[in-house]
């Protein structure tokens, strides 16, 4: 069964809010429909580790209070008032799903807010001392100095009282986190923070096998120890320390390999990764312990559960894919998924986003004034679409949750196509974290949520085609219909829809002038429908490349006539010939689609982009900047550009053809207008 769909149906104790203020990488982040487990994703630097860490503050009971004092650094940079001037820092973390759960119920009874479903909330507060405050008045700044670490205190308390201490309660709801790349090897060797000593500790040894075995390990020791050669290395040891050490701390130096009393045999034990006990954990990869080390946490909390010791265990792990193979990544989090903790992932892993709930994601981002952050839990798609999301989010198409923005585009063509007209313009879709993501079909509805404003609020393009002429059941403009009901106002939508009814007919009188508008009109909303297809709407501003293209695939004269006709055809004053449309794609679609846009792709990469554009727009002036006005020009072809220069201002904050930098007043160190 699929471990996503497990996930679903199983929803215990768990975060359900986070809000931050002025920590670290936060100025505010308000994370509300926490997910039961979630994902955290982000580029480097944006604030996962900082995230957890706030969670930290407020719910590890093994983060010493010396931590919570938080220092200089602690605190947002771009707080006007910082540590001097009396900045304030709040964590609060909110639990639900314990409506059935009546020791949870117990326990969080002072820290419960609300009843429909239960909420507790805990909160974190760090800020000047009551007497730092009471000596400053209104202003902290009145104390005469700055203020330091040294006149801060924090508090964590439950509900809304600051006298409801949590410290009863993050011992019964246990919290533990695993950093990224930790040394799980030395963990497990060392006897105090090995997560086997609990699970060895808390078993029903039987006393009287504990001391047979005790007898035996010291006739075991006795045995080696009538080696001469072991007997002679004890002698010289003993007689060095003691020249060393003195009389008074002289010591015997024994050699053995365990501890013969009894009740420290437990400690001598150790995890061997093969029946024979010849493989210890310091033989497996840092991958393989740091999974086996997670396996034995988990064992432990659920053995800990058990027994009653707290009512809930919360996880978080940095980055799980460490040092581990794809497979195994996808393998483990399909099994963390399914086990019983609530989790809290940080990965930069497509492999794992690709097996991840869709309504599990939080991505956080960076901007002027801090890092935001949007979740999925309360993605406006049913269950069907969100199975569909999940399946389509692959390893190939899991980098939507990473990207700045994205292009949603129907198949394989415009998939290989756009990036290259991007390129030939000059923006690298890569260096700012833009992709094309193809939906395989003309669906667009459950992406354009997973990417809106109720799922992954990521500036996004969608891309369609216009199948404006009659198909062979008579429908047209379909993909005007598919814009209108993509448009996010419901009221557009029976509008746009009645006048795309209302069109003159095909290639008719008026016709051209009458659609315009509501092509228009759809972009303004974020989507960009086309005349045709992409290949026709193509012909006008890459006729040649395309007829080259072709012929570096396909050398049958015939065939290069009816292509070369087809592209002749599109650019036709009087009109398309339908007959001679359908053959040109019939001999693309007999390549490929896919193969046949990456030989355009290479050929597009040949052109200079630009002056190509003037010439179609009838432009004479180099200088000429070529602005939305003239991309609207280029006939069929426009929305594409059009789009392409929605998603560069969108993660560029220029058009898509800014002006190129002056080389010549760049060699002098003069600045660029415009740049």
């Amino acid at each position: 069964m699929d471990p996503r769909g497990l996930a679903r149906g199983r929803m215990g104790l768990h975060i359900s809010r986070i809000e931050i203020r002025n920590f670290r990488n936060f100025h505010h982040l308000d994370i509300d429909n926490f997910p039961a487990q979630a994902v955290i994703v982000g580029e480097n630097g944006v604030g996962k580790s900082n995230l957890l860490e706030a969670i930290r503050l407020v719910l590890d009971p093994s983060l010493p209070d010396s931590r919570r004092l938080l220092r200089e650094e602690d605190i947002w940079e771009g707080d006007p008032a910082g540590l001097a001037g009396g900045a304030e820092v709040t964590v609060v973390v909110e639990l639900q799903g314990y409506d059935t759960d009546d020791d949870a119920k117990s326990v969080l009874s002072a820290a419960t807010v609300g009843y429909d479903p239960y909420t507790a909330r805990l909160t974190y507060r760090f800020a000047p001392r009551a007497e730092v405050q009471l000596a400053a008045g209104p202003s902290v700044q009145m104390t005469g100095r700055p203020l330091t670490a040294h006149d801060y205190d924090f508090v964590v308390f439950g509900g809304e009282s600051e006298s409801n201490d949590v410290r009863a309660i993050r011992r019964e709801v246990a919290l533990r986190v695993l950093p990224a790349l930790r040394d799980a090897e030395g963990d497990l060797q060392n006897w105090r923070r090995s997560p086997l000593r609990d699970l060895l500790e808390r078993l029903p040894l039987d006393p009287a096998n504990l001391k047979e075995t005790a007898a035996a390990i010291a006739a075991a020791v006795d045995q080696l120890a009538q080696d001469a050669n072991v007997a002679k290395l004890e002698e010289h040891l003993s007689i060095r320390l003691g020249a060393m050490l003195g009389p008074r701390l002289a010591v015997e130096p024994t050699l053995g390999f365990a501890s013969s009393k009894p009740d420290e045999l437990v400690r001598a034990v150790q995890l061997f990764m093969d029946t024979a006990r010849r493989r210890g954990i310091s033989d497996a990869s840092l991958g393989s312990a740091n999974v086996i080390y997670l396996g034995l946490l988990l064992e432990a909390l659920s053995q800990q559960r058990l027994d009653e010791q707290f009512v809930a265990t919360l996880v978080a792990v940095e980055e799980p894919e460490a040092h581990l193979h794809v497979s195994l990544q996808r393998h483990l989090f399909g099994y963390l998924l399914r086990s019983g903790p609530s989790l809290v992932l940080t990965t930069h892993s497509p492999h794992i986003a690709a097996v991840a709930p869709v309504r599990s994601f939080i991505v956080l981002r960076a901007t002027d004034n801090g890092t935001v952050g949007a979740s999925t839990a309360a993605l406006p798609v049913s269950d069907d679409e969100a199975e569909d999301l999940e399946r389509y989010l692959d390893v190939s198409r899991a980098e939507v949750l990473f990207a700045s923005a994205v292009v949603l585009v129907e198949g394989l063509a415009e998939l290989y196509v756009l990036p290259a007209l991007a390129a030939a313009a000059g923006f690298d879709l890569d260096a700012y974290g833009a992709i094309v993501a193809s939906v395989h079909g003309t669906d667009f509805k459950p992406y354009r949520a997973l990417l809106g404003p109720s799922g992954l609020s990521t500036p996004h393009v969608i891309i369609t085609d216009g199948d404006a002429a009659p198909d062979k059941r008579g429908r047209r403009e379909a993909g005007l219909r598919r814009g209108a009901k993509l448009h996010p106002d419901p009221t557009q939508n029976a509008m746009l829809l009645d006048r795309i009814g209302n069109l003159p007919a095909y290639g008719g009188a008026g016709y051209n002038e009458s659609r315009a508008p509501l092509a228009d009109g759809l972009q303004t909303a974020g989507v960009y429908v086309g005349a045709q297809t992409l290949e026709t709407d193509l012909c006008r501003i890459l006729g040649d490349e395309i007829l080259h293209a072709f012929q570096d695939l396909n050398s049958n004269p015939t065939a290069i006539v009816e292509v070369n006709d087809g592209v002749m055809n599109e650019s036709n004053p009087f009109g398309v010939d339908p007959e001679t449309r359908k053959k040109l794609l019939d001999r693309i679609s007999d390549l490929g689609k896919g193969r046949f846009a990456q030989r355009l792709a290479a050929h597009i990469s040949t052109i200079d982009l630009r002056a190509r554009i003037r010439a179609v727009a009838g432009i004479t002036d180099a200088s000429a900047p070529l602005d939305a006005q003239v991309l609207s020009q280029l006939g069929s072809a426009s929305y594409l550009f059009l789009a392409l220069d929605d998603i560069s201002r969108k993660t560029r904050e220029t058009s898509l053809f800014a002006p190129l930098p002056d080389t010549h007043s760049a060699s002098r160190g003069t600045d660029v207008p415009g740049q």
